[in-house]
């Protein structure tokens, strides 16, 4: 409970971040010239990377922690047949959700990257169960899958959750922006200088902006002002 709420309110932050303006000096489009120039594994790490907040976000904000994402479902092979596959509990419920998209640390964990996390996990579990500890006779292969509830199937919710497509240059400039400081395994320092003017904070080593007060945290900058997008 208490780290779902403590995702909620930085939720609630970024959304009021989302709702500030900024004065686009043209290092912008700079900037979506340079991202794009960046290799291909960068870019990946930094989809991911959005596709996880826009979850972290997404999830706190719109959707109930107790409310059901999926389910494990699992099958046992007994005599060279195999049964139907059998709902196991507990079921997977949106704290769940969340807690595996901030399980990953500098590793960036995306929505659909938790199906898999849930299933390997409950596989794992039904298998030393089964076949080690109540060593159920006959049985000699377990196999468990997971299942989304349908309201929380990757093609019913936000495609910027999901789908690295989704992800625009704008996005991975915003979603710098709005970080206290470098991601993991920031190596662009030569970004930097295009994105202070844009409202990056004193821990990218951008000077303070006029408008942060002494001693105050820097207001995250991003979000709808003119000339924000092409």
């Amino acid at each position: 409970m208490g780290r779902f709420l403590e995702t909620l309110a930085v939720a609630a932050v970024v959304v009021f971040a989302l709702s500030c303006s900024i004065v686009d000096p043209g290092d912008r489009e700079e900037l979506r010239r340079r991202i794009a120039m960046l290799p291909p594994d960068t870019l990946s790490r930094w989809e991911k990377l959005k596709m996880n907040s826009n979850a972290l976000r997404w999830l706190p904000t719109y959707k109930d922690e107790n409310e059901q994402v999926g389910k494990l479902q699992c099958r046992l092979k007994a005599g060279g047949t195999w049964s139907g596959w059998n709902d196991q509990e507990p079921t997977y419920t949106v704290a769940d959700l969340v807690d595996c998209l901030l399980s990953g640390g500098d590793i960036p964990v995306t929505y659909t990257m938790c199906a898999g996390e849930f299933q390997g996990r409950g596989d794992a579990a039904m298998k030393l169960k089964i076949l080690h500890e109540e060593q159920v006779p006959g049985v000699t292969h377990v196999e468990c899958r997971f299942v989304w509830d349908s309201r929380y199937e990757p093609e019913k919710v936000p495609s910027d959750l999901t789908n690295p497509r989704s992800i625009t240059l704008d996005d991975l400039i915003d979603w710098l922006i709005s970080l206290p400081a470098p991601p993991p395994g920031w190596a662009f320092p030569e970004l930097v200088p295009l994105l202070c003017p844009l409202g990056a904070g004193p821990d990218w080593g951008c000077p303070p902006r006029p408008t942060d007060l002494p001693g105050e945290q820097p207001t995250d900058p991003t979000g709808g002002g003119p000339g924000d997008h092409p």
